[in-house]
């Protein structure tokens, strides 16, 4: 059997052909089954008769588009690896990840043009999607003759999707074909996928809503693409009907929560909303459980063993919205059937419900390893077992709780201290916009508990009553020592904040820098 993903829409394709498969929102384009399948395989053509070969990598710097769906399955179609980039990087970033990935081939849009002539003279095969001249267009690849499907292996790359690199440089996970196809399947039992429902996709499809192309071609929907995230569209869509599911990240629901008027329900046909890929705040958590009638589903897992590890369903979330004493809006929700997950001690031991560890999983999705680095690969797959970096515990009902990244956490005066846990509390304080909590280094303490504060507009931070604010809700030593007030806070192009650079930054200061404005 032909493990490629592309057979999935070339299955469809033959026993659907005139549904629609794909609907741009912005421009109302459509394509059908056959019209997709066909265009990928006449772009596998293209691909293939440019010089590539099976196993020779493309990366794809696209913005969310009919085109992109087209030509990921293209990719795979020719038996090539797909590349996804993440289109918020910045140049020195696509610069690194084209020469790291060794990419024989990179197709993008007139949108990123040119900054791409700052990458310099090892630009591979470059294909323009606009087709404007002055480089290979996709008319080109798809004045092709169409092929078939290349055949794959279970255990062959797929894809190489990078890390977002908050400390140190990004790392390509590489992907199997039965790692995308397992994200599916497990997809469609969880989000309950039916027959040709439409998946709107407003976040990009470089990073986890692309996951959700595959189970949607698989049950014959129509993928929905948009190029950006506007949220009052999206409140548009989900109220009309027009869709019926999609992916966000948890500052997208917040932000279309902030978008809607107190009357806005979405429509009765509408099926759900998975988010993923940070942790959600909790009272937007219980709001958007009584906006969304709870049609809410949740999961926790990383890339390197994408989208499933534990999920918290929408049973949960209605509890975590009828019981405010109730843990649920806190948890990572329950392991998902087929995959293991457990807390281990620094030792590797597992350790009893209640104590914090770190998580580790065993997953039919997890990675092949990282592209190129092996002892990168030792360090995270150590016995056949994931070792996610992530600090947790279960409860004694079996709720995963992640509390922070084991990188993050902070040892002052031989106490462990979550930075997670400090900034849930500091991140509801007056005239608090954004706070980040490192260790820095102390001459008694070992690590201080440092607050990195943005202040709201308007407002002005005293160090004495944010400590004041702490005392109230956590023990004496999580209480922050300092108290730094910054304009922002440095973040990648995936949101997260880069502690490493803050801790470097403010390091280089000696470990007792004079006060800032939020301790004068």
């Amino acid at each position: 059997m032909n493990a490629n993903i592309a057979s999935h829409l070339a299955n469809t394709a033959r026993l659907e052909p005139d549904r629609t498969a794909v609907r741009d929102h912005a421009t109302g384009a459509t394509l059908t089954y056959g019209e997709l399948a066909e265009r990928s395989a006449r772009i596998a053509a293209g691909l293939l008769e440019q010089g590539l070969q099976v196993g020779d990598r493309v990366a794809l710097l696209l913005r969310n588009s009919p085109e992109y769906i087209e030509v990921f399955f293209g990719v795979a179609t020719a038996g090539l690896v797909i590349v996804p980039f993440n289109t918020r990087l910045a140049t020195k970033d696509f610069a690194h990840m084209l020469a790291d990935a060794g990419c024989s081939a990179l197709i993008t849009e007139p949108h990123f043009l040119a900054a791409l002539k700052d990458v310099g003279p090892e630009l591979p095969l470059l294909v323009d999607i606009s087709n404007s001249g002055g480089h290979l267009g996709l008319d080109d690849l798809l004045g092709h003759e169409p092929i078939d499907v290349a055949f794959r292996e279970d255990s062959d790359v797929c894809s190489l999707m990078y890390t977002s690199g908050t400390t140190g440089t990004p790392k390509a996970v590489m992907l199997s074909h039965r790692a995308w196809t397992s994200v599916s399947e497990t997809s469609e039992a969880i989000l309950s996928f039916t027959p040709g429902m439409s998946v709107l996709h407003p976040a990009p499809l470089t990073h986890g809503a692309g996951f959700l192309m595959l189970p949607t071609i698989r049950h014959a929907g129509v993928n929905v693409t948009t190029p950006n995230f506007d949220p009052a569209v999206t409140a548009e869509l989900m109220a009309s009907g027009q869709v019926q599911g999609m992916f966000l990240v948890p500052s997208m629901v917040r932000m279309i929560l902030d978008e809607m008027a107190e009357t806005w329900r979405p429509a009765d046909g509408f099926a759900w909303i998975f988010y993923a890929g940070s942790p959600i705040e909790v009272q937007t958590l219980r709001e958007a459980s009584r906006r969304f009638d709870s049609r809410l589903v949740q999961s926790f897992a990383q890339m390197e063993a994408p989208m499933f590890l534990t999920y918290l369903g929408q049973d949960e979330h209605r509890a975590a919205l009828n019981d405010d004493t109730s843990d649920l809006a806190r948890s990572a929700g329950y392991v998902i059937p087929g995959r293991e997950v457990l807390i281990v001690d620094d030792k590797g031991d597992p350790v009893r419900a209640g104590t914090v560890g770190e998580v580790v999983a065993r997953a039919p999705q997890m990675m092949l390893g990282y592209w190129n680095r092996e002892e990168a690969t030792r360090e995270t797959i150590r016995d056949g077992w994931l070792h996610t970096g992530d600090l947790g515990y279960f409860d004694a009902d079996g709720k995963l709780f992640v509390v922070d990244r084991v990188k993050d956490m902070i040892v002052t005066g031989g106490s462990n201290v979550f930075a997670r846990e400090v900034e849930d509390v500091l991140a509801h304080a007056p005239g608090v916009a954004d706070v980040a909590i490192i260790g820095l280094p102390h001459r008694i303490w070992g690590e201080e508990v440092t607050a990195v504060v943005v202040a709201a507009p308007g407002s002005s931070l005293s160090e004495g009553e944010l400590r004041d604010y702490c005392r109230e809700r956590l023990a004496g030593y999580k209480i922050p020592k300092r108290v730094i007030d910054v304009d922002a806070l440095p973040r990648n192009a995936y949101g997260k904040v880069l502690k490493r650079q803050l801790r470097d930054a403010l390091a280089d200061n000696g470990t007792e820098p004079a006060p800032s404005a939020a301790g004068s």
